[in-house]
């Protein structure tokens, strides 16, 4: 089990290695800044303010947003827009059942992912790695999963790589549930930032002719994409110890997509899953290309 320490929240702390590399810095109004020798590249959202309706909605969930670190601006989505309850890299399930009955934890209808503490941090100049610990809490105030969500930022191999980003969240149910939705409202999901140019949205998969609506299991999904600040491209990999039956909700052209599946989940049993999550400045790679880096992450251990 991880062991938990707390991040003062009364100032802002820098951790950071003696060379050039990573740091974290821990602000006291709810976000955490990942950069990279010196430039930003990530920002986790953390905050849970319930002081006002407006506050309690910009904040009923914790998620990841990616930055152009040219820029320093998200290059994902936050509240508000089309669908503001789609926001950088997140998870979540719309129907998750107990015996209690049904909860939605993806639009949030009176349900709250409430971070509690950080725990399990590294960094160096080669990686960076933070763990958030999450209450899941229903419309009834009751915690129905402890969930440990792990991020780890990889060095990046190209001047075109802004993020290698590895996304693996242990879930801890306090009683017996379904994990239930449908893949364009449920699992883990990414968001391009809400000015993104519908037309020019693409998507790559890992054989011409795959349908993503059909084709179960895909082991990546790539997409490109254009806002104001440029063209990017994501690829999403699943990892093969991750449920099988996966599908992947990749066709809308606002640029939300990701990896859905359902899973029956055991009191205080844990569940984990991974996910690698790539990050690029300009057009997508050739398969040949996503192929070589999926085989090198899947393979590693």
């Amino acid at each position: 089990m991880i062991h938990a320490f707390s991040l003062a929240l009364c100032l802002a702390i820098t951790i950071h290695s003696e060379a050039e590399g990573f740091r974290l810095v821990h602000h006291q109004d709810g976000e955490l800044d990942i950069q990279e020798d010196g430039k930003l590249v990530g920002r986790y959202m953390f905050a849970h303010d319930r002081s006002t309706p407006e506050a309690q909605h910009a904040t009923y969930k914790p998620y990841l947003h990616i930055i152009d670190p040219a820029t320093g601006t998200p290059i994902t989505k936050g509240p508000g827009g089309q669908f503001t309850h789609h926001r950088g890299i997140y998870l979540g399930w719309n129907r998750l059942t107990t015996e209690r009955g049904r909860f939605d934890f993806w639009h949030m209808n009176g349900c709250f992912q409430v971070h509690q503490d950080f725990s399990s941090q590294l960094v160096n100049d080669q990686q960076t790695q933070f763990t958030s610990q999450i209450n899941w809490i229903d419309k009834e105030g009751i915690t129905v999963i402890h969930e440990w969500r792990t991020m780890s930022f990889s060095r990046t191999s190209s001047p075109e790589t802004i993020a290698i980003v590895d996304v693996s969240t242990t879930l801890v149910p306090t009683e017996d549930m379904k994990l239930n939705g449908d893949p364009e409202h449920s699992g883990v999901q990414y968001r391009p930032a809400n000015d993104v140019k519908k037309e020019a949205t693409q998507y790559l998969f890992p054989k011409e002719g795959q349908d993503p609506r059909k084709d179960l299991d895909l082991p990546w999904v790539g997409e490109q994409y254009e806002i104001e600040s440029g063209t990017y491209s994501v690829i999403h990999m699943n990892h093969p110890q991750n449920p099988k039956q996966t599908k992947y909700s990749a066709y809308r052209n606002y640029g939300r997509f990701g990896a859905f599946f359902t899973q029956s989940l055991k009191k205080e049993e844990p569940f984990d899953i991974h996910y690698r999550i790539i990050i690029l400045k300009g057009n997508i790679p050739e398969r040949s290309a996503i192929e070589k880096l999926y085989q090198e992450w899947s393979q590693r251990d």
